[in-house]
């Protein structure tokens, strides 16, 4: 998708702003942090980080849709030469591709890229914790309180350039956290119950298939409802 932020009214590039910075991983670190300052117990800090995590990967889909535009913006501005060689330390260290990452905040992985090495569930609870700290003290949420602040002001002149300056910012501590966290396997789905509900149709469609129940490719599907598979193509 083609997204020209430098030539984009200030007033469209607040609107399309606000929804990323108002994503549910920045309400769950203000959580993480109260929990943190109050020492809640471990259970409670691993529930939030959950989601917390859940949060990122909704973001992260977001921002790497722009990912390339961005950073030819950047690259081609020599006002940014310290967020260059910010992106140029995240790229000389980066380990996996674009599908790898995505796979990797699903709890995957992708053949041929290396597999993260420190296993978040393995972590001893203090270790936990000091994650926890530091993803919750990254600079990435300093910056977006900062864009949020200069979304807020009245003075279009003022912040115009400002707002973008600080996006910008923002975006390169976004990849920064994202090279931090490719050292670490997390499946957020880990754990969890399935539904009551859930498991009884599994069971139901189970024992439908093991008394002779047919089982219908989609190809059958389509033929039933005359629908041409062809054209969906």
């Amino acid at each position: 998708m083609t997204l020209n932020i430098t030539d984009m009214p200030l007033e469209q590039f607040k609107d399309w702003l606000v929804p990323i910075v108002n994503e549910d991983i920045f309400t769950s670190r203000e959580r993480l942090i109260a929990l943190l300052a109050k020492n809640a117990p471990h259970d409670e800090l691993e529930e939030e980080f959950r989601e917390f995590f859940n949060g990122y990967y909704v973001l992260a889909l977001e921002l790497e849709e722009y990912e390339e535009v961005i950073l030819g913006i950047i690259e081609q501005n020599d006002a940014f030469a310290h967020l260059n060689h910010r992106i140029s330390a995240v790229e000389a260290q980066r380990k996996s591709s674009p599908l790898g990452r995505e796979a990797r905040r699903m709890g995957l992985s992708v053949h041929g890229d290396p597999v993260p090495e420190i296993k978040v569930t393995a972590l001893s609870p203090d270790e936990f914790r000091g994650f926890v700290h530091t993803l919750a003290n990254w600079r990435f949420f300093v910056s977006r309180e900062r864009l949020v602040k200069l979304m807020e002001t009245d003075d279009r002149i003022e912040i115009s350039y400002r707002l973008r300056t600080e996006f910008y910012e923002f975006f390169v501590c976004y990849l920064e956290l994202e090279l931090f966290l490719e050292n670490y396997d997390y499946d957020p789905d880990d754990g969890l119950e399935l539904r009551p509900e859930f498991i009884e149709e599994l069971e139901r469609e189970e024992e439908y298939i093991r008394s002779g129940g047919k089982m219908y490719t989609l190809e059958e599907v389509a033929e039933e409802l005359g629908i041409d598979l062809k054209c969906m193509n």
